[in-house]
């Protein structure tokens, strides 16, 4: 290699080197007609969205928060399963598999959970228990040996500021912004009076209080063509549902 060939690629190398990085797509870089919003998704902090579009939500990439968005359950690493978490930042999260997974429940069984909880889970629904987990969780599918959206029940414990939790009246508010969900009269469950929303043919959710902020959210879901077929389970065990109140 010549002397003036050397000095050229050197100096070739020292101009790469002190060029500046070429910026990273990023928010900023939205399509024609649209504008950089932020979210309160702390994984997803902005998103592209239409002037004047109402916050929270976009009609361009629309957030599977709830159960209207689990159309499908996210690919565990090996060894583990998606458990339905609701009313989270994350709709599904990962756990161990065959974790506080029971059979399906006999006629009559009744379920007693820490903190005051109990109901009779409907005949024929495996369950799922996180109850220990920082957001208490107890997911329950119908073992109808069928492919495709389950048909499920979903208990969620809900502490405002705790895990991402909102409080009951952003619960509501995000099921009829988010989810073309509408509130229907209250339900009476436990004694108390509980706020409730529903996407027709698709989902509907009871948020019972629990003291101070916090609440119980219990969530049935089902495909269309199951969903009023299955809704008296949901409909019963609600009717079963006790609530103790905690010892100090």
């Amino acid at each position: 290699m010549t002397a003036a060939v050397l000095a050229a690629a050197l100096a070739a190398r020292a101009a790469a080197q002190a060029a500046p990085p070429a910026a990273a797509p990023g928010p900023s870089d939205c399509p024609a007609g649209t504008q950089r919003a932020a979210t309160d998704d702390p994984y997803h902090p902005f998103r592209c969205a239409l002037p004047g579009e109402t916050p929270g939500r976009s009609t361009l990439t629309p957030r599977p928060d709830g159960p209207a968005g689990f159309t499908q359950r996210p690919k565990c690493p090996r060894g583990t399963e998606p458990l339905a978490t609701p009313h989270s930042l994350q709709p599904y999260r990962c756990v161990r598999a065959g974790a506080g997974v029971a059979a399906a429940a006999a006629p009559g069984a009744r379920y007693e959970a820490a903190g005051g909880l109990s109901f009779e889970s409907p005949p024929g629904y495996r369950m799922q228990d996180a109850w220990g987990d920082d957001v208490p969780t107890l997911y329950l599918e119908l073992d109808a040996g069928r492919a495709g959206r389950p048909t499920s029940i979903t208990i969620t414990r809900v502490e405002p500021g705790r895990a991402g939790g909102a409080t009951l009246a952003d619960a509501v508010k995000r099921d009829v912004d988010w989810q073309d969900a509408r509130e229907t009269k209250p339900a009476a469950v436990a004694g108390a009076k509980a706020r409730a929303t529903e996407v027709p043919g698709r989902t509907r959710s009871v948020y019972l209080p629990a003291g101070r902020q916090s609440y119980y959210a219990f969530v049935y879901s089902a495909p269309e063509e199951l969903y009023r077929e299955h809704l008296p389970d949901f409909e019963r065990m609600l009717k079963s549902v006790r609530v103790e109140a905690r010892r100090p």
